[in-house]
């Protein structure tokens, strides 16, 4: 095998089967696998979840122009990583930092300067209104699942050694804990949303 260029994984060896794992070393393999599965399509569902706010909480445009504007809004949120729906900037939809507010002005949704005048405009905007202390933790804990989201997402191999007993129980634990933050998450926004609507 030719190896071309810096292989920073070289000296790790991964081996994909377990081991030597005793019997309940490998029922816990299969308990992290399922698990591991299940932390997965919980933030899946959170991510399409704050893919619909993020793309339908703002709107703003000439009426001749809003369904366009409306699809390239939904088009780029349906691509965004949940690190970016939550707290990109520079993107045409709403990030969820912008979505929860604690009051004060917000800029004007339409800029008059770029309006056709002889053309009816509109704009729609959704908040989630709280105090400020509400919306510093709120933010705090979107910061610490998107964390979670990546620890799971990229480093889950890195950060535990699955196949050994010891290592397995670890992550088993891991998943439990990282299953219920999510699923708190994807409840608290649910709430935030019921109690608007």
């Amino acid at each position: 095998v030719l190896l071309v260029g810096p292989q920073p994984f070289a000296s790790r060896r991964v081996n994909m089967t377990p081991p030597d794992l005793t019997p309940e070393g490998m029922e816990m393999h299969k308990q992290v696998q399922r698990h591991l599965g299940r932390c997965l399509m919980r933030i899946q569902q959170y991510e399409r979840t704050v893919k619909a706010i993020a793309a339908h909480s703002d709107l703003a445009g000439p009426a001749n122009q809003l369904a366009d504007i409306q699809a390239k809004r939904i088009e780029k949120a349906s691509t965004a990583s949940l690190g970016t729906l939550v707290k990109g900037e520079g993107t045409i939809f709403t990030t969820l930092r912008a979505l929860f507010t604690a009051g004060g002005p917000e800029p004007d949704a339409l800029d008059q300067s770029k309006l056709p005048a002889d053309q009816a405009a509109f704009a729609i905007r959704f908040r989630i209104q709280m105090t400020e202390e509400q919306r510093a933790e709120t933010i705090r804990e979107l910061d610490a699942c998107v964390a979670l989201r990546n620890r799971l997402v990229h480093h889950f191999m890195d950060d535990f050694d699955i196949f050994s007993d010891a290592g397995g129980a670890q992550a088993l634990q891991h998943l439990h804990d990282s299953y219920t933050e999510i699923d708190k998450q994807f409840n608290a926004l649910r709430s935030h949303l019921m109690q608007t609507g």
